[in-house]
């Protein structure tokens, strides 16, 4: 059933995007089939892109603190978790600070949760892993129905939503996310949000104009998906990433970009859709913070902003929420 949603909400949201008399669009969400997951996993890897380095060096340096905001035991439960690489270097300390730990990886990828929770089941011997194939919203409330269940399950939550993820949101989007994922917790749990930094532009356009092609395959791959299980008739040929960095918004903009003028047909969807040669489906933004954003979002979401971690270079940020 659940597959079947996610295949029904990709066609609407195709179709819709597509159709746009004004700006064609693709949700971001949907990069992340099995293929997208690997190449994105390719993308971190890549010099250029700092997000990823930053991030993980910081959670490094910051795990104990982070986890001694806690005086009891906790559930771990992250959104968005794909593989769960940066997620170990914070189970580290946590298998060795709990004698048993509840990890709730929630993705909407089955395969990935798959994986990752075979593996940490072999890596940490006192991780107790649930995976939850969901959408973030759904699979909080799915977590807290699993906790709720289980009296060894400690009552206590630390959301994490590493990767600046957040920033794909657009910001109202933002807010309402954050507000339903605030609404979910209690007054004791915490909420720790990977943010991306303003910083120099060539630092953020060169980060998503990888030398090796990575995040160019990335976003075409989500022509391959719509030809895969839409039955579309893209050719990949006809379409190039373009990404920049928007100043005046305050964002990173990733379109595919039509050579020329050309017509696709989606099967499924039994309908064709038109481009002018330089058109743009646009793929994804990728919103840059400042500090006094970070604390506006805490105000506007009802949060307390406990402390944000940020890197020596002021790059990257983890700001840590708690519900007022």
């Amino acid at each position: 059933m659940y597959t079947s949603q996610i295949d029904n909400d990709f066609a609407q949201s195709i179709k819709k995007g597509l159709g746009s008399s004004s700006q064609k669009r693709v949700d971001s969400k949907y990069f992340y089939d099995t293929e997208g997951s690997v190449l994105f996993e390719e993308i971190c890897r890549q010099p250029e892109y700092y997000p990823w380095r930053v991030e993980a060096s910081l959670i490094r340096q910051r795990s104990k603190k982070i986890i001694g905001m806690f005086d009891d035991n906790f559930a771990l439960i992250e959104l968005g978790s794909g593989s769960s690489i940066k997620t170990k270097i914070l189970l580290q300390d946590l298998t060795l600070a709990q004698q048993r730990v509840y990890y709730f990886p929630i993705d909407v990828s089955k395969e990935i949760l798959y994986r990752a929770t075979r593996e940490l089941g072999s890596e940490f011997p006192n991780l107790r892993v649930a995976g939850i194939p969901s959408e973030y919203v759904e699979g909080v409330n799915r977590a807290n129905k699993l906790i709720s269940s289980n009296p060894q399950i400690p009552n206590r939550k630390l959301i994490i939503f590493f990767g600046s993820s957040i920033g794909n949101f657009e910001p109202k989007d933002s807010i309402s996310f954050l507000q339903q994922i605030g609404s979910k917790m209690d007054k004791n749990d915490m909420l720790v949000v990977g943010m991306d930094l303003q910083k120099d532009r060539f630092i953020l356009e060169e980060a998503y104009n990888d030398s090796m092609g990575f995040t160019a395959k990335f976003n075409l791959n989500l022509l391959t998906r719509i030809n895969r299980e839409l039955d579309g008739n893209f050719n990949n040929h006809h379409f190039v990433h373009h990404a920049f960095y928007n100043s005046e918004l305050k964002r990173i903009e990733m379109h595919l970009l039509s050579t020329q003028e050309q017509q696709v047909y989606v099967g499924r969807l039994g309908e064709s859709f038109g481009f002018q040669r330089g058109e743009t489906i646009h793929t994804e933004n990728s919103y840059k913070y400042s500090l006094e954003d970070i604390k506006g979002i805490a105000e506007k979401c009802h949060f307390t902003l406990k402390t944000t971690f940020i890197d020596k270079k002021n790059w990257f940020s983890l700001a840590v929420f708690s519900p007022v």
